[in-house]
């Protein structure tokens, strides 16, 4: 028989065929070896996931639940705005750059005090005893978790990760769904097999199927450069109105203000504007996108230095809001719930330097 347990098949064969019987004196259990090796390349990726998640959109984002199934993983986590394709390509780029370094992954037994003061990750309102079992990877370690599940012992045997999906669970929480190893494996194949049939319906072969693809998608590609360099000429001349609005507190340039509806990555792009034209400062942009207040805070090297944190301002400022948000020291975003709060969170600003 087949008992399902918490990561692994166990099979059981016991003395008396395969039921088992109360009082019998022997059984013999076997672990599903490729089962659980799947389950371990799976968990490993989630550790990955999450450092690169940290790296790209920065520190603020921690575990909220995850998943390490066989044939996927889930990871639920916390960051306000939905991740652009840029982002979740570079996520999945990062991952696969440490799958390919084949970094040593090993668990040590230390008190739960010294697993935090070292920088170990505890999962968010979890309880733990004294003694914590904690999960790194690499020498020096890159991810150090407080973790008690099945691993692999080196990030080559992942092979290859690739995220599903990325989509909003509620409020402030995000989901990315990945696969890895055979999963990996299974849906590259299942989308050259769908590449096929789809070749076979036109009455072509696979690789004309390919080449008027990728004539379509250069001519999108157009598209979107000249609808891109609109979008940024357009920012350009609002980022250049901004600049009179430019004051100092405390003997530093700060600018906060309202621009128009825009993407966050528009609004990024403001901001980088403005603050390469204050070679010192700090700028703050807040928008009504989608019916939501939506901020971005940049803050120029040299105040980095000083101890100004672009990630824990917008916080301060979203929170306002109804929101929240981080990212890092440089460059970060966030965004809220009451838009009526929008010229409130952007006035705070001044307080905060």
């Amino acid at each position: 028989n087949t008992v399902y347990g918490t990561s692994d098949i166990v099979l059981y064969q016991s003395n008396q065929g395969n039921t088992i019987h109360i009082g019998q004196n022997r059984v013999e259990a076997e672990v599903d070896k490729e089962r659980r090796l799947d389950i371990a390349r799976n968990h490993t990726a989630t550790h990955l996931l999450q450092l690169a998640l940290r790296q790209v959109l920065g520190e603020h984002v921690q575990q909220r639940g995850s998943l390490v199934a066989p044939d996927r993983l889930r990871f639920d986590f916390s960051h306000l705005m939905a991740m652009t394709e840029e982002e979740i390509d570079e996520v999945q780029r990062i991952v696969n750059d440490k799958i390919r370094q084949n970094l040593p992954v090993y668990a040590q037994n230390i008190p739960y005090k010294q697993a935090i003061e070292e920088g170990a990750i505890a999962l968010f309102d979890e309880k733990y005893g004294d003694m914590v079992r904690v999960l790194k990877i690499g020498e020096p370690s890159i991810s150090a978790e407080l973790c008690g599940g099945t691993h692999v012992s080196a990030t080559g045997e992942i092979g290859f990760f690739q995220i599903l999906t990325e989509s909003s669970i509620g409020g402030g929480l995000r989901r990315i769904e990945a696969v890895t190893g055979s999963g990996a494996e299974k849906y590259i194949e299942g989308r050259l097999s769908d590449l096929e049939k789809i070749a076979q319906s036109m009455d072509a072969k696979l690789d004309t199927v390919l080449d008027r693809a990728a004539s379509l998608v250069v001519e999108l590609d157009k598209e979107s450069e000249r609808r891109l360099a609109l979008e940024r000429e357009l920012a350009k001349k609002e980022a250049e109105s901004l600049l009179g609005r430019v004051e100092v507190v405390n003997g530093i340039k700060v600018l906060w203000a309202e621009v128009s509806p825009s993407r966050l990555e528009t609004m990024r792009y403001i901001a980088d504007l403005l603050r390469e034209q204050l070679k010192s400062g700090v700028v703050v942009l807040g928008t009504i996108y989608e019916d939501k207040p939506a901020f971005v805070a940049a803050v120029t090297p040299d105040l980095v230095k000083k101890g100004y944190h672009a990630g824990e301002i917008v916080k301060r400022v979203a929170e306002v809001a109804g929101g929240g948000g981080g990212g890092k020291a440089s460059l970060a975003q966030g965004g809220g719930k009451d838009k009526d709060k929008l010229d409130e969170a952007l006035r705070l600003v001044r307080s905060l330097i």
